[in-house]
């Protein structure tokens, strides 16, 4: 007899669950954070969202690091370029791919901030996905 229990112990022992990418947005915008947290989460990122600099700061002192932060650069209380110069003067949080998801117009001075890529708000969900594939990509499923 077959039954939900038998098919999902089935499948369960047939695919092992992957390994979720950790990912820490910040985003002061709240509706577009939580839409853009749960567009994420259907790619297979966990995320932990925060609304402003001293927020993502804090996670990431209390929280397990993330595999990659998308990063506004316009916040409240720490902006996106001060979180940028703490992270890269932190040993532990420098080396965590960061990009940086904005709606600046002038990218003059972003290069001296070291994003793993640049993306702008405008062309929207697909841009930042094809970049979060090149820089966290999905975990290997070999056993």
């Amino acid at each position: 007899m077959v039954t939900c229990e038998s098919v999902s112990a089935a499948l369960e022992a047939a695919e092992p669950p992957r390994p979720r990418r950790r990912l820490l947005l910040v985003e002061d915008d709240a509706a577009l954070r939580v839409h853009l947290s749960e567009l994420l989460m259907l790619e297979g990122f966990e995320v932990t969202a925060a609304a402003d600099g001293a927020e993502a700061m804090s996670r990431l002192l209390h929280e397990p690091p993330p595999s990659v932060i998308v990063l506004d650069l316009e916040l409240p209380r720490i902006d996106g370029f001060a979180f940028r110069t703490v992270q890269l003067q932190s040993p532990s949080l420098r080396e965590i791919p960061t990009i940086a998801f904005t709606a600046l117009n002038d990218p003059a001075k972003l290069p001296r901030f070291g994003f793993s890529a640049v993306i702008s708000k405008r062309p929207g969900f697909d841009a930042l996905i094809t970049t979060l594939a090149a820089v966290c990509p999905p975990p290997s499923t070999q056993s």
